[in-house]
C-alpha cells in the first residue's frame, strides 16, 4: 500500500512539475515598443470631416431598387471637397457608377502593392426604433464627446480615416516606396457583389497582386472585454464563411380540430431542436488557437496554466468558453436558425412549412460537410435539406502571422495605443477581402477602434458612435501604419 501512495505522490509530483514547466515556457509574444510622438491632428476639424460624412445616408438595401444612388455621388463629392490633394495625386477609378479605386503610386514599383479597403454604404435603421437613437441617426451630432450616427464605427471612420491620413501625408510631401491602392466599396453590406468583387475582379484583370490587403473586422478590446482583462487589439488573419440552408418540412393537412400525432411544424420544430442541440463540433484550431497563444500568457496564473497545458485542459477550456457567445463562435461553425414559415390559417394543418438555418463557417470546415451533419442529426425522410439561393462562401485562408504585414500592423498598434496587448484573431463576420483570395499572398481585418461592453451593440444597432479621442487616434493609426508599411523591406 505504501508503495502504491509513494508512487502516487511521485505521480503527482511529476505532473506538477510538467504543468508548471509548460506554464514557464508560456511566454509572451508581444514586442516591447516605444510609443510614438503621435501626428497633430486639428480634432474639432477632422471631427466634422466625420460629422459630414455621416449626414450622407448611404444605405444599402437587399432591394437594390430602393438604394437612394444619388446619395453615393454625393458622398462621392464630399470626398473631393475635403480631400484636394487626394484627388489631384493619386489616379482614382470609378467602379460600376458608385464605388471608388484610388492609387497611390510608390517610388518602388518592384516591391509589390498593399490595398487599404473599406465600404462606403452603412446598414438601414432597424423601423421603429428611429425615436431610440439619442441623437438621429444622420444628424452625424458631435456631443458629449462622441460623433454620433449610422456608419460611425462600420465604417466610415476608417474609409475618412483613411483619407485624414493620406491628405496629411501628402501636405507633408510624403512619397511611399510601395504604391496603395485604396478600394471603398459601395455595397459590402449586401455582399459586395457591385462594389469589392468588382473593384477585386478590374484589379485582377490588370495582373495587379498584392503583398497583402487591410480591411474591417476586428477591433481594439477594453479590460472588460479583453480575455487578458487588459486592452487588446485583435487582429483577425482570417473569416469564417457562410451557408444558409433550408430545411423543408412535409405532413398531412387538413382541419386542425382532427390533427395526426406528427404534424408539419411539429416535424420541423424537432428538426430545429435537433440543429440547435447537435452543434457542429468545437475546437481550438486555426486563428482561435494563434489568438490564444498570443493572449494566454497575459491572462491571469489560473488561465495562464490552462492555456499553457492544453494538452491536458483542453476540453476543460472548450467547454468554458462554449458559454460565451463570442468565444463559442471562434471555436466552431454556427448554428443559427433565423426565419420560418408555415401555414395560411389558424384552423388549417399546413402540408409544407420551411426554416432558414443560417452558419458562419469555420475554416477547415465545408458546406457539404454541414449538410451531411443536418441530415445525420436530422435523421427524417419528411425533413428535405436544401442550399438556400445558392448564398454561400468558403471560410478564408488563414493569413499568416510570421509575415511582415502582420508584424507591421501589430508593430503600429503599439506605437499608437500604449500599453494595448496585440493578438490574431478569427473574424466570424464576413468582408470584401473574400474577393481578393488569389491576388493577396496575406489578408488583415483590423480597425483601430477601443470597443467595450456598452458599444457592441451598436453596430448595426442603436446609438451607434465613435468617441472623438479614438477618432484622432484612428488617423494617427493610418498615418503611422502608411509611414511604416513604406519602410518595409
Amino acid at each position: 500500500m505504501k508503495k502504491l501512495l509513494l508512487s502516487l505522490l511521485c505521480l503527482i509530483i511529476i505532473f506538477v512539475i510538467v504543468l508548471s514547466v509548460k506554464t514557464a515556457m508560456f511566454t509572451s509574444r508581444q514586442e516591447k515598443v516605444s510609443a510614438i510622438k503621435p501626428v497633430a491632428v486639428d480634432k474639432n476639424v477632422v471631427a466634422l470631416h466625420l460629422s459630414e460624412a455621416l449626414k450622407i445616408p448611404t444605405i444599402s438595401h437587399q432591394d437594390r431598387s430602393k438604394m437612394d444612388t444619388k446619395q453615393y455621388l454625393k458622398f462621392h463629392k464630399f470626398l473631393e471637397e475635403k480631400f484636394p490633394l487626394v484627388h489631384r495625386k493619386l489616379e482614382r477609378e470609378v467602379i460600376n457608377d458608385y464605388s471608388l479605386l484610388f492609387k497611390w503610386q510608390g517610388s518602388d514599383s518592384t516591391i509589390k502593392p498593399v490595398v487599404f479597403m473599406a465600404h462606403i454604404d452603412v446598414v438601414p435603421i432597424e423601423p421603429g426604433t428611429e425615436s431610440k437613437w439619442t441623437h438621429d441617426a444622420f444628424s452625424g451630432a458631435i456631443a458629449d464627446g462622441f460623433i454620433w450616427g449610422r456608419g460611425a464605427v462600420d465604417m466610415k471612420s476608417t474609409l475618412v480615416a483613411e483619407m485624414e491620413a493620406v491628405e496629411g501625408l501628402l501636405k507633408e510631401g510624403f512619397q511611399p516606396k510601395r504604391t496603395y491602392y485604396f478600394a471603398l466599396g459601395h455595397d459590402e453590406e449586401i455582399g459586395g457583389d457591385e462594389g469589392g468583387k468588382a473593384i477585386a475582379s478590374h484589379l485582377k484583370s490588370k495582373g495587379v497582386t498584392f503583398d497583402f490587403t487591410i480591411d474591417e473586422g476586428m477591433v481594439i478590446l477594453d479590460e472588460t472585454l479583453s480575455p487578458a482583462k487588459r486592452p487588446t487589439a485583435v487582429i483577425g488573419i482570417a473569416e469564417k464563411g457562410y451557408m444558409t440552408l433550408k430545411l423543408t418540412a412535409s405532413g398531412k393537412g387538413g382541419h386542425s380540430s382532427g390533427p395526426s400525432l406528427k404534424t408539419t411544424l411539429g416535424t420541423l420544430a424537432k428538426a430545429i431542436i435537433s440543429m440547435e442541440q447537435n452543434q457542429m463540433p468545437a475546437s481550438i484550431s486555426g486563428a482561435a488557437e494563434k489568438m490564444f497563444e498570443y493572449i494566454g500568457p497575459e491572462m491571469p496564473l489560473l488561465q495562464k496554466v490552462l492555456f499553457a497545458n492544453r494538452w491536458v485542459f483542453d476540453s476543460v477550456i472548450i467547454n468554458q468558453l462554449e458559454n460565451i457567445p463570442s468565444m463559442n463562435a471562434m471555436l466552431r461553425t454556427t448554428t443559427a436558425p433565423t426565419m420560418i414559415s408555415g401555414g395560411v390559417k389558424e384552423n388549417v394543418l399546413p402540408t409544407k412549412a420551411h426554416v432558414l438555418i443560417n452558419f458562419r463557417i469555420l475554416p477547415g470546415d465545408k458546406p457539404e460537410d454541414i449538410i451531411a451533419h443536418a441530415k445525420k442529426v436530422i435523421d427524417d425522410p419528411a425533413v428535405e435539406v436544401s442550399i438556400y439561393k445558392d448564398l454561400s462562401t468558403t471560410p478564408s485562408p488563414v493569413s499568416s502571422v510570421e509575415a511582415t504585414g502582420f508584424k507591421v500592423m501589430k508593430r503600429t498598434v503599439s506605437e499608437v495605443f500604449s500599453d494595448t496587448l496585440v493578438a490574431p484573431g478569427l473574424l466570424v463576420a464576413g468582408t470584401d477581402t473574400k474577393y481578393y483570395v488569389g491576388i493577396a499572398e496575406n489578408s488583415y481585418r483590423f480597425m483601430p477602434v477601443v470597443l467595450g461592453q456598452s458599444d457592441i451593440g451598436r453596430i448595426h444597432g442603436t446609438d451607434e458612435r465613435i468617441s472623438v479621442d479614438n477618432y484622432v487616434k484612428m488617423i494617427q493609426f493610418h498615418t503611422r501604419l502608411m509611414q511604416n508599411i513604406s519602410d518595409m523591406k
